[in-house]
C-alpha cells in the first residue's frame, strides 16, 4: 500500500513526494517519490532508489488503411476523382464492418487518415489487406505494384540506405557517432535512429523542397530516414536536425540524456531556415522554430514546412506543405478551402 502525500517538490512538477508502507516487510513505513518522467526515475536510481511499484500503460499497434496526404503507390494511376471515390469507399466499409478487436483511429480532425487499431498488427494487416484487394480497381493493383514502382501521389519510405551514394552513408555515419552519446549504450541495438535501415525514395519533390531555403532543419526521430532521402536525392548536404519529444514518445526510455541542441552545431548561419517535420497539429514545428529564434533572434528568417498534414489547422500554421505528393504554399489556397473538404480538396489542386 502506498500513501501519497500532497507535499510536492516544487522545483519539478513531475516528482510527488510519498510515504511507502510494505506490508510485505512487516509495514515497513519510510518516505519515497512518484514520478512519471524517465530522467527523474533514472536520477532517483543512480541515487541509490528502489523501484517500488510500476504501471504500463501500451498503446495498440496501428496500421494505415489509407492516407490521403500521403498515398501509396497503388493509387499512382488513378485521377483525383477516382482517388477520392476509392477514399469514400475505404472509410464507409470500415464503419460498416462488425469488427471484434480492430478499431478505427479516431482523432481531433483527423480527416486525411483511416487508420485501425488493435491487439495483433498481423491481423490489422490481414484485414487491410482483404478490404483493399475488395475495394481498389484491379488495374491499379496490376499496374502499380507498390514494391516496383515510385509513388506519385505521395513519398514511400522504401529505399535502403545501403543502397544510396557514398555520401548519404557516410553523413548518417557522423551522425550516428554524433546521437550515440544520448542513447543508453544497451539500447544501441535497438535505437531505431541508430539502427536506420530505409529511407524514403528518390521523389520531384525533394528538388523543389531545396529551392526553398539555404537551411533545412528536420525534427528527430521521423526526420532522419527523411532527410536522407533529401540528401540521396539531391545531393544538398546543408541539413541539420534537432529534437522535440512528443507526450507518448517511447524512445525516451533509451536516454542517457536529452539531445535539446541543433546538430551539426557549427553549421548554425543566419541564412534563411525551412524546418521540415511530418505534422499532426503543427506544434512540434513551432517549437522548433521558437528554438531557432531564441538562438539566434527573433527577426531570423524561419519557415515551415508540413509533411503529410493530418488536420486542417497543421496545414494552416505551416508555410509550406507536402500533401498528395505535391507542393503546396499554404497562404495561396487557404482562402478556397473550406475546412470540412480541404482534404478532399487539395487532391485535385495544383501544387507550385
Amino acid at each position: 500500500m502506498t500513501q501519497t502525500s500532497s507535499l510536492t517538490d516544487t522545483k519539478n512538477q513531475n516528482l510527488t513526494l510519498t510515504t511507502i508502507i510494505s506490508e510485505h516487510h512487516a509495514w515497513r513505513t519510510l518516505s519515497g517519490l512518484q514520478t512519471n518522467n524517465y530522467y527523474v526515475y533514472r536520477n532517483a536510481i543512480h541515487s541509490g532508489c528502489h523501484l517500488q511499484r510500476t504501471l504500463f500503460e501500451l498503446r495498440h499497434p496501428e496500421v494505415m488503411i489509407c492516407d490521403l496526404s500521403n498515398l501509396e503507390p497503388a493509387f499512382n494511376c488513378m485521377s483525383d476523382l477516382q482517388i477520392v471515390k476509392t477514399w469514400h469507399q475505404i472509410n464507409s466499409a470500415i464503419d460498416q464492418s462488425k469488427l471484434k478487436d480492430i478499431r478505427k483511429i479516431l482523432g481531433d480532425g483527423l480527416t486525411p487518415e483511416i487508420a485501425i487499431s488493435g491487439p495483433c498488427k498481423q491481423k490489422l494487416f490481414e484485414f487491410k489487406t482483404q478490404l483493399i484487394n475488395k475495394i481498389l480497381p484491379t488495374s491499379a493493383k496490376q499496374k502499380h505494384p507498390a514494391t516496383t514502382h515510385p509513388t506519385i501521389r505521395g513519398i514511400s519510405k522504401n529505399r535502403l540506405l545501403i543502397n544510396t551514394n557514398d555520401s548519404t552513408i557516410n553523413f548518417h555515419n557522423r551522425f550516428c557517432a554524433f546521437y550515440s552519446a544520448y542513447i543508453s549504450h544497451e539500447h544501441w541495438d535497438n535505437c531505431l535512429t541508430l539502427n536506420t535501415r530505409y529511407i524514403y525514395e528518390d521523389h520531384p519533390i525533394w528538388h523543389k523542397i531545396k529551392t526553398l531555403s539555404k537551411n533545412k532543419l528536420f525534427l528527430l526521430s521521423a526526420g532522419l530516414p527523411l532527410a536522407l532521402g533529401y540528401l540521396a536525392a539531391t545531393g544538398d548536404e546543408k541539413i541539420l536536425f534537432s529534437e522535440i519529444h512528443r507526450q507518448n514518445d517511447a524512445s525516451l526510455l533509451t536516454r542517457d540524456s536529452e539531445f535539446l541542441d541543433i546538430f551539426p552545431h557549427s553549421e548554425i548561419t543566419n541564412e534563411p531556415w525551412l524546418i521540415i517535420d511530418k505534422s499532426y497539429t503543427g506544434g512540434s514545428l513551432r517549437q522548433a522554430a521558437n528554438m531557432i529564434r531564441k538562438k539566434l533572434g527573433y527577426d531570423a528568417d524561419i519557415k515551415t514546412l508540413a509533411l503529410f498534414p493530418k488536420t486542417f489547422s497543421a496545414f494552416m500554421s505551416a508555410d509550406y506543405a507536402v500533401y498528395g505528393g505535391k507542393l503546396f504554399e499554404v497562404r495561396l489556397y487557404a482562402s478556397r478551402l473550406n475546412r470540412e473538404t480541404w482534404h478532399t480538396q487539395l487532391i485535385a489542386e495544383n501544387s507550385i
